[in-house]
């Protein structure tokens, strides 16, 4: 393929004219770029820009990343992963404490909520500042749209507005928001992940994108938590324009991000915070709390405000966690330099005996 055009095929896998720099010194190796489309144990899936599978040789990856590759055919492997330009990022479930990334190199994080589905409203704050913490768009998507009146979905609308993002309402049944949702988020050399709770109509949306049916669909519990059926992050190529990162449904979503980043993104409460008669307010019971008085006045949203307690409380437990595991990590280097210490004395000793 000529370079030109094998450029340009790239771009339609989000590949930007200011990333040629970066590659550059891969290109003189004899390196080809790719994009990963799906990670698997010790593989992945790579776009180059048509799928191949490449060995990951230890190296790291997440979907979206951009990564330099060595060898051809059954012998494709990673060589190395460039530097990620915006993610979504998140405390891995389980034990310990660990990040996962989600999905990398994203122009727009759609979070998609479904309108029949309470939860994700009142998880909607969590994920938009996960969102701007790693330097991606967010935007708003209420699926489902068909299933209620246009009053209620106007309603359901003006209450999930965070101010800054964008809302945008759609229907995979009726076409409704469609449009509208491409010219946002899909443009060409554009990356959208779709983010969201289990149920919340995803893989529907994503198929309706598509225009193919590539993705099992499931309906909501009873209990409206949602049924998986995205198993695995994937990247997928528009037809019309775009790559669309596909995510498993969120049960929870944890942070990984400290107290000033949870603070950069509730920069109006941080402004409020400002005016309280005490700097170290915990914005409760104190006399002269500023935050509290907006909130009893109407002028603060008071699922704002709780949604900023929660992450700041879960932010600062997190920092406390980390603090106490550089220093177990300080000590046990400490005493790991002290007995090399001990043993080149001992050692020296016998030497001299």
């Amino acid at each position: 393929m000529e370079e030109s055009i094998w450029w340009s095929a790239l771009a339609d896998l989000g590949f930007v004219s200011q990333m040629e720099d970066q590659f550059e010194v891969h290109r003189r190796l004899g390196r080809r770029a790719g994009r990963v489309g799906r990670v698997d144990r010790d593989s992945c899936v790579v776009h180059l820009p048509a799928p191949e599978r490449a060995a990951l040789g230890g190296l790291a990856v997440a979907t979206g990343d951009w990564v330099a590759l060595d060898g051809e055919g059954a012998d494709l492997r990673v060589g190395a992963v460039a530097p990620r330009r915006s993610s979504f990022v998140r405390r891995a479930a389980g034990v310990g404490d660990r990040p996962q990334v989600v999905a990398a190199n994203i122009d727009w994080v759609a979070v998609t909520i479904g309108v029949d589905n309470p939860r994700g409203h009142r998880a909607l704050h969590r994920y938009l500042t996960v969102t701007r913490d790693g330097g991606a768009e967010p935007l708003v998507v209420i699926s489902k749209a068909d299933l209620v009146t246009r009053e209620t979905l106007e309603a359901v609308m003006a209450a999930a507005s965070p101010g800054s993002a964008a809302v945008v309402a759609v229907s995979a049944r009726t076409g409704e928001g469609l449009d509208e949702l491409r010219s946002l988020g899909l443009g060409r050399a554009q990356t959208m992940a779709l983010v969201g709770p289990s149920g919340a109509g995803k893989s529907t949306l994503v198929n309706t994108l598509m225009g193919v049916d590539l993705l099992a669909t499931g309906s909501v519990r009873n209990d409206k938590k949602g049924r998986h059926t995205t198993t695995h992050r994937e990247l997928l190529v528009v037809p019309s324009g775009g790559v669309i990162i596909d995510t498993p449904g969120m049960r929870e979503l944890g942070i990984w991000m400290d107290r000033e980043a949870v603070a950069h993104a509730f920069p109006d409460l941080e402004a409020l915070a400002g005016h309280c008669r005490f700097r170290d307010c915990a914005h409760d019971l104190e006399p002269g709390c500023a935050v509290r008085a907006a909130a009893d006045s109407g002028s603060l949203a008071p699922e704002r405000l709780l949604a900023w307690r929660q992450l700041d409380l879960e932010a600062a437990s997190l920092d406390a966690r980390r603090g106490d595991l550089a220093a177990r990590q300080r000590e046990k280097l400490r005493w790991k330099r002290l007995s090399i210490e001990q043993r080149r004395q001992l050692d020296e000793s016998r030497r001299r005996g």
